[in-house]
């Protein structure tokens, strides 16, 4: 998918009153689909919902994922507002900008797999025809999986809308919704493709994949709002299928650089990314220079917006040996003009925090960037089976072999010994910052940890910068669903409380 031009053939909703604004093609359904070849470029119009400039990641979920952790300070007043939860229902620039890609890919979604359900390719296309199905099915579920977890009860289509009023559905219960989603990631598992994907399809899913986001659904099912007690055994058996393909055709791996890991695009640790490319159509993202070191691009003076970066604690807090430290922060980088800037020095003040350095393209303009979003690596399973194995038998070998081989490739010291079950928690909780920071986890791990009182008192937001003190609410645990959602849909009655 990488460099390939989006070609848009679907007619598109983001909101009920966009319906009629929002149209992709003139081409009708009923004359595409005949092929493999048509259906290929209807399932990669999907991908376009989530990589458009100015979106998903680099004003939406950085947002709401990310800015609530309590390694990040930010020196922009609205972003700051999703650190202290004093954000509402009426924010313009990062809530449509989270929920309207989400819902635009599940119509796209729904309508690759409404069409090709109903239709027969020739012999030698019929399995394509199935993996597609399946791939669209993914992405639906993978879609819903984060909606669910950031607003918890959310309006849930499973087939394309023709009309406002059909587009107009009430919100279904969050167990209802992850129901939805197992069963899509496990109709997408049975027919995805086994193997890694050729040239032409790299960074789309396999069988592989929806193991994975399966384990996570469950993992994040065991913990709040659900408690399923069910669920952290059935996210052991999928995490291990995901652990026993490892370095095969069908399967990812540890790489041994880290730094390989993040900067290396389409490399055998990543499970999935969302894939970007710069071009004069807009097919990349803004994000390197919004979240990016101060005249550091070096297309033109002035770029790198510096939205926010990592406390000083956060990377105090890392072995000095940890070689993530300084592939995750720019503690100090040269510049356009050749000068070293280092934090603190007065051109990089300290209270605009330590610069993100995982997403960096010297060469980018301001809004069309090349590195891919990175959604899930192989060490985040690794990380995920170690917390599955102490929380169902304690802080055993096993459990300490998976945390300490994301350690050891990381160059840092193994995890002490002769923890306790909750002190190694707490340990794969910390390691999970520094293993993933700003690779969009952040919220979803504390939510489903129930640790949101706790990251609130901890916030720079808080602590060091213009303290506000927020109270905690456990209206915290959701964002509120976009006001102009509720205003254009009827049939949502009223947003999440507190909001």
């Amino acid at each position: 998918m990488k460099k390939l031009k989006y070609i848009i053939l679907l007619a598109g909703l983001v909101a009920c009153s966009d319906l009629e604004e929002v149209v992709y093609s003139e081409i009708s359904p009923s004359n595409y689909y005949q092929n493999e070849e048509e259906a290929q470029v209807a399932v990669t119009s999907i991908y376009n919902s989530f990589n458009r400039f100015i979106s998903l990641y680099d004003f939406g979920l950085s947002s709401l994922a990310v800015v609530p952790s309590p390694k990040i300070q930010s020196k922009v007043s609205w972003r700051r507002k999703w650190a202290n939860y004093t954000t509402d229902a009426t924010d313009a620039i990062s809530l449509p900008r989270v929920w309207n890609p989400f819902y635009r890919g599940i119509f796209r979604s729904n309508v690759v797999i409404s069409e090709l359900e109903g239709r027969e390719f020739i012999s030698e296309e019929e399995t394509a025809r199935k993996e597609i199905i399946a791939e669209a099915k993914f992405l639906r579920s993978w879609s819903f999986f984060n909606l669910v977890q950031l607003f918890g009860a959310v309006p849930m289509p499973l087939k394309p809308a023709i009309t406002a009023e059909e587009a107009q559905l009430p919100r279904t219960p969050i167990a209802e919704v992850y129901q939805q989603i197992i069963l899509d990631l496990q109709e997408a598992e049975m027919d995805l493709p086994s193997d890694k994907r050729g040239a032409t399809q790299i960074g789309r899913p396999i069988q592989a994949t929806a193991k994975f986001l399966l384990a996570k659904v469950y993992l994040t099912m065991a913990g709040f709002p659900l408690q399923d007690a069910n669920a952290m055994a059935l996210a052991k058996t999928k995490i291990q299928e995901v652990i026993d393909l490892e370095d095969t055709p069908q399967g990812y791996k540890l790489l041994e650089s880290y730094a390989d890991a993040i900067w290396v695009e389409n490399n055998d640790e990543r499970i999935f990314a969302i894939q970007q490319t710069q071009s004069a159509t807009r097919q990349g993202t803004a994000f390197g220079h919004v979240w990016g070191s101060r005249n550091r691009i070096l297309t033109s003076p002035g770029l790198g917006q510096r939205h926010g970066g990592f406390t000083m604690d956060f990377y105090n807090s890392f072995d000095a040996t940890d070689t993530r430290r300084d592939v995750t922060m720019a503690y100090s980088y040269v510049d356009r003009d050749g000068i070293t800037r280092t934090y603190g020095d007065g051109f990089y003040p300290e209270r605009e925090g330590i610069y993100q350095n995982k997403y960096v393209d010297l060469d980018q303009n301001a809004v069309d960037g090349d590195p891919d979003m990175i959604v899930y690596r192989y060490s985040d399973a690794l990380l995920m089976a170690a917390e599955i194995e102490n929380s169902l038998n304690g802080p055993t070998a096993i459990a300490y072999g998976y945390l300490n081989r994301v350690r050891s490739r990381a160059q840092a010291t193994d995890a002490p010994d002769g923890m306790t079950q909750e002190e190694f928690a707490e340990y794969v909780y910390e390691e999970r910052y520094k293993e993933l920071s700003f690779e969009f986890q952040e919220i979803y791990d504390i939510r489903r940890l129930g640790k949101v009182e706790e990251v609130l008192s901890q916030h720079p937001e808080n602590v060091t910068w213009s303290p506000t003190n927020t109270a905690y609410s456990p209206n915290f645990n959701l964002w509120p669903i976009p006001v102009s959602e509720i205003n254009n849909n009827p049939e949502i009655l009223e947003n999440n409380p507190g909001w």
